[in-house]
């Protein structure tokens, strides 16, 4: 029996699949599945049918089920040509999960254990795997090399030459060379012509017709398109016709055809939904092609003015896109869009519309929830983890002396609604978001530097921006507390430094940010308990941070010697390891070098031997005895982001909700460590002493820094954000 399965297989490996594909990989899946209960398999057998099952269920958007495959694989001793085929498989499934540099370790091992003998067509599949590891990381001219090399390995194989053209003519349209982008495409769709009318020849073409849309190539766009709607009808594959529907209604509306685009579009809708009895509805599948097509019919209803009805199409593609989220990363490899691109467009355009038509305080909470939903799905993107946003508080039950500001940042201007007592308050600000991301990004640059003054007239203008149109209410309303839920190039600067021509802000209010409207609130009635980490001297490349053994002994001493140190040649991993697991503490202080990444696994804390990774101090925060206590406050001195990073300021604040602490406290860049220093002794004796909140804490601490000549500088004392809980 296994005989017979097994030379049925289809044998080219690490294939790059444009789309999502379709109903002939249900049966591949569950061939494959039998094969592997054949007993007396060799281990190039059983290693071949294991990374067949990994691209099946790759090419079935099932990434999580093929890295489990590809990583049990592993482990399996075998030759280097297996090897070698193994890791180009896992960097292919890396880069479709978008862990760019996991691709790039695993493409070289491959390549570094190809034999020179290999059979040229997996010689050509691992090519085309490097190429697209080349577009990723932006050498287009080099992808277009070994794209080229591996078209002339792949002769023996229509199928994997046509990929391999259509990833090519990718690479010549990011290049910026449209002729020979619009070439390559044609020879991709003369190699999948030649395919046998099938789903694979449909499925290729659909790409063609795709990719010909984005190089503005309508003619070419038109016919492949129809024909492969002729073809997917007369083999009456489902997906395929509505993908075939779907991306017509697409030229169309880019054509503003919009009575055209709208008819083509419902039929996309309705045989997307004829595909919900087939495998993929198992899986959640069928949601990617109809969120696509709900999001078309929003598009064209908003563009025929048609609000209302834009409105339910909009809300109807978030419903088939929340089940599948996470496996949105999944089909086209060379695809750079982070989540937020890709997907963002969806919910701020339904908050948009909302906006659009609000007449009452019902709409402007619809289109807070729209945001928040996505808010939660990018951090859960950012973090891999569905759990970094399972929060106990709401801050619509807020108390009435706190007002709440709320940001959406839209293409064309910015809306900031503030939240008091439960009631909404809208202002619309008419400038663009390119506008206002020039102007966050030179003001954060500016605040950096603490031999000028260049950064107010941009402290000034955003406090115009955004506190000026509500400084009547405010007052009226008595509010003292300020809780910041910013967005995008939003997150990377300090609101405490927005200038009212004679004050900074802190001075009138206390200041907190969060990521969205649910915070963690933990009430530990014993004495708090502290563990002070750090490093003064120079390590790894870093420099010392003189100050940083001043800092934690002030501390200490506040605290009554009630907690532990961790300084310098102390503060090794296994130690940090040792202390969490033995001791309850409520305050986690870490005083060291720290930089936050838009990739997580690049964000880390500096011990004495290595480096903690935002996933490793979350780990062992977790693991640690304090599982049942959560942390209380958790507070990152001397760490930094980058200037414009919103998503490092993403992975600075989801930081606390990752390591379940109710509140964090961390620098945006890395300040004066003696700066640092007195802020953090009379941040720390507030809230020993006074017992006041840490928001409230923290206003004191930077004001009290202002009344230093030689600190008064914002760049001084303005980077520390507490960010989630500020009571």
């Amino acid at each position: 029996m296994f005989t017979t399965i097994y030379k049925n297989l289809i044998i080219i490996l690490f294939s790059i699949p444009i789309i999502t594909l379709g109903q002939n990989f249900e049966t591949n899946l569950n061939k494959l599945k039998l094969a592997l209960e054949d007993n007396n398999l060799n281990t190039e057998q059983l290693v071949n049918i294991k990374l067949q099952l990994a691209n099946t269920y790759q090419n079935l958007g099932l990434s999580q089920q093929a890295l489990t495959v590809l990583l049990a694989t592993e482990k399996i001793p075998k030759s280097d040509l297996l090897n070698s085929k193994l890791y180009s498989s896992l960097s292919d499934i890396y880069l479709a999960i978008h862990q760019d540099n996991k691709a790039r370790i695993y493409i070289d091992k491959s390549l570094q254990l190809l034999p020179r003998n290999s059979p040229s067509l997996i010689q050509a599949a691992i090519l085309n795997n490097l190429g697209n590891v080349l577009i990723i990381e932006a050498y287009y001219s080099k992808a277009i090399q070994v794209y080229s090399k591996a078209l002339n390995l792949a002769k023996k194989s229509n199928m994997l030459s046509g990929r391999i053209a259509i990833n090519m003519a990718q690479a010549y349209f990011k290049n910026k060379k449209l002729r020979e982008a619009i070439y390559t495409l044609s020879i991709a769709e003369q190699y999948f012509a030649s395919l046998p009318d099938k789903y694979s020849k449909i499925f290729g073409l659909i790409g063609v017709g795709k990719l010909a849309i984005q190089l503005a190539d309508e003619k070419t766009a038109y016919k492949i398109l129809n024909n492969a709607l002729q073809l997917a009808k007369l083999t009456k594959y489902n997906r395929l016709i509505s993908y075939a529907y779907g991306f017509l209604g697409n030229l169309y509306e880019q054509q503003q055809r919009y009575a055209e685009a709208l008819q083509l579009t419902r039929k996309a809708i309705f045989f997307a939904k004829l595909d919900s009895g087939s495998f993929f509805s198992k899986q959640n599948q069928t949601s990617e092609i109809l969120y696509r097509w709900q999001w078309q019919l929003g598009r064209l209803f908003k563009a025929q003015n048609n609000i209302d009805t834009a409105i339910g199409a909009y809300q109807q593609a978030i419903n088939s896109l929340q089940p599948i989220r996470h496996e949105l990363a999944i089909g086209y490899r060379i695809d750079e869009l982070s989540f937020r691109k890709r997907v963002g467009p969806i919910y701020f355009g339904l908050a948009d519309l909302l906006l659009q038509r609000a007449s009452s305080q019902i709409d402007l909470k619809a289109a807070i929830d729209v945001i928040e939903i996505f808010k939660t799905a990018e951090l859960q993107d950012y973090f891999q983890d569905d759990c970094v946003t399972k929060l106990s508080k709401n801050l619509w039950d807020i108390a009435n002396n706190i007002a709440v500001f709320y940001p959406i940042i839209l293409p064309d201007r910015i809306e900031i609604l503030v939240i008091i007592a439960q009631n909404i308050f809208r202002f619309t600000l008419p400038i663009s978001a390119e506008r206002l991301k020039d102007e966050v990004n030179e003001f954060r640059f500016e605040l950096e530097d603490h031999s000028t003054y260049n950064f107010l007239p941009y402290a000034k203008r955003l406090y115009n921006w955004i506190i000026l149109p509500f400084n009547d209410l405010l007052s009226i309303k008595q509010i003292d507390t300020l809780i910041f839920v910013p967005d995008g190039v939003l997150r990377t600067i300090p609101f405490a430094t927005l200038h009212d021509g004679k004050n900074f802000l802190i001075s009138k209010y206390d200041i907190a940010v969060n990521l969205g409207l649910n915070l963690n609130e933990i009430k530990n009635v014993k004495p708090a308990k502290i563990l002070l980490s750090g490093l003064s001297v120079e390590v790894q490349g870093y420099s010392k941070l003189s100050a940083v053994e001043n800092e934690i002994e002030a501390i200490d001493k506040l605290y009554h010697k009630n907690g532990d140190k961790l300084l310098n040649h102390n503060f090794t991993i296994n130690n940090f390891i040792t202390s969490l697991e033995t001791n309850n503490y409520s305050i986690l202080h870490i005083a060291s070098h720290g930089q936050f990444n838009s990739d997580p696994n690049k964000t880390f804390l500096l011990a004495y031997d290595g480096k903690i990774t935002v996933h490793k101090l979350e780990k062992l925060i977790r693991l640690s005895k304090r599982r049942a206590e959560p942390l209380e406050l958790l507070t990152l001195s001397a760490c930094q982001t980058a200037v414009g990073d919103d998503q490092a300021a993403l992975g600075l604040a989801g930081i606390a909700l990752k390591a379940g602490a109710k509140s964090a406290l961390a620098s945006l860049w890395s300040i004066n460590d003696a700066a640092t220093t007195i802020l953090m002794q009379i941040f720390y004796q507030q809230l020993q002493i006074s017992k006041i909140s840490k928001s409230k804490a923290l206003q004191m601490a930077q004001l009290n820094l202002l009344k230093y000549r030689s600190y008064k500088h914002p760049a001084y004392w303005a980077s520390f954000l507490l960010i989630g809980n500020w009571q």
